[in-house]
């Protein structure tokens, strides 16, 4: 059989134009989609004007490489209209995703700064807790998220009577709080994150005390006395400020012979056989609220006290009987927090002015050896006095 006895047929599936040899009584398959072939197509002339109608795409909807193309313009729409529908589907799908994913970092930011924000409860050693009891000890653990919450609603606080609610005693203490304040015009520190480093039951008749150091997301450390008033924990505000009549540092400005209490740390310079002139030689700072880990205060002028009147004896029995102690009578464990060799006291001073020279303090009495309010401390054996 030669090349002339074969034929064309047209594919009414796909509508492709192939050449095949004919079969007799067998189907022709369309060798590009398998369908059964039905049609034969004119050769010579008919067949190149059919094949160039399929070239243009004028007379046929057949693709030369057998792609049908849609039929008509509505056929066209749908299938962009198909395109579109799918592409915002998608566009749905991924903003679902999105949203999702911001919701579980906010979720988990939220976690993580509630946990941070915690504060920290100390494991209670055996050695700390002594004699008290498992209920005592619980009770204790219980207790410190609220004398967190106590100290931060007093520090957030911008007002002396705002203050007050979180002070233990604050009506009677309004007085004191309100001039305090008043002068104090700076006194308002954005202390957050506040946690409890370490703590210690406190002995103080009558109440249940617990004293505390605690530091900010800073490294600030601070320390609080916490009194429990009912269900409440309150601040023991007196030496929590290092509460003085007068401010320090402008003290000796006033008239001669003007007289304050003052919350203060004492240095003895020389006692024993160091005496100079029979004279113990005492230096003075203003304690910090907030501080790091180290204290920079600056030192008063040198205040002269006769080593063997009964002020100069009181201070000598200080120095020795705190040297070296790890806490104070009531349990409060101030050699975590005190500079060494300095000694708290609450003193009684006077300025001396002499014309053509230099004011100068004179201590008038040591009052107590502790910066407690004595309302508080009265029963307890310290050394008291009034205010």
């Amino acid at each position: 059989m030669n090349v002339s006895s074969k034929s064309y047929y047209h594919c009414s599936q796909c509508r492709s134009l192939f050449e095949s040899m004919p079969k007799g009584s067998e189907p022709i398959y369309c060798p590009h989609c398998g369908h059964v072939v039905e049609g034969i197509l004119e050769s010579g002339a008919s067949l190149a004007s059919s094949e160039a109608r399929l070239d243009h795409g004028d007379a046929s909807p057949v693709h030369k490489f057998g792609i049908e193309k849609p039929e008509n313009a509505e056929d066209a729409s749908d299938c962009k209209f198909a395109d579109a529908e799918t592409v915002a589907v998608q566009l749905r799908a991924i903003f679902i995703i999105w949203i999702v994913l911001v919701a579980l970092v906010v979720t988990i930011v939220i976690q993580f700064n509630r946990v941070k924000d915690e504060p920290e409860v100390p494991i209670i050693s055996a050695a700390e807790t002594g004699n008290i009891g498992a209920g005592d000890r619980q009770a204790d653990v219980y207790a410190l998220p609220k004398c967190v919450d106590a100290i931060t609603g007093f520090l957030q606080a911008s007002t002396a009577s705002a203050k007050a609610q979180y002070v233990y005693n604050g009506v009677g203490l309004s007085r004191e709080m309100e001039a305090y304040y008043a002068s104090q015009a700076n006194f308002h520190p954005e202390q957050l994150g506040i946690r409890i480093v370490k703590r210690s039951e406190l002995r103080i008749p009558g109440v249940d005390a617990i004293g505390a150091i605690c530091q900010t997301e800073g490294g600030e450390r601070f320390e609080v006395v916490f009194i429990r008033d009912g269900n409440e924990w309150k601040i023991e505000w007196k030496s929590f400020v290092r509460y003085s009549e007068a401010d320090w540092s402008l003290f000796k400005s006033l008239d001669n012979g003007a007289e304050a209490d003052f919350r203060l740390y004492m240095r003895v310079m020389d006692v024993g056989e160091d005496l100079a002139g029979n004279d113990i030689m005492l230096k003075f700072y203003q304690p910090d609220v907030f501080r790091g880990r180290e204290f920079d205060g600056y030192a008063s002028d040198s205040v002269r006290v006769s080593a063997y009147g009964s002020q100069g004896q009181l201070i000598t029995k200080i120095a020795n009987d705190k040297h070296g102690k790890a806490e104070d009578l009531v349990g409060m464990k101030i050699a975590d927090f005190d500079p060494e060799h300095f000694h708290r006291v609450r003193v009684r001073m006077r300025v001396r002015k002499v014309s053509g020279e230099d004011p100068t303090l004179e201590l008038v009495e040591l009052l107590a050896d502790h910066w407690y309010d004595p309302a508080i401390v009265r029963d307890t054996g310290l050394s008291g006095g009034s205010e």
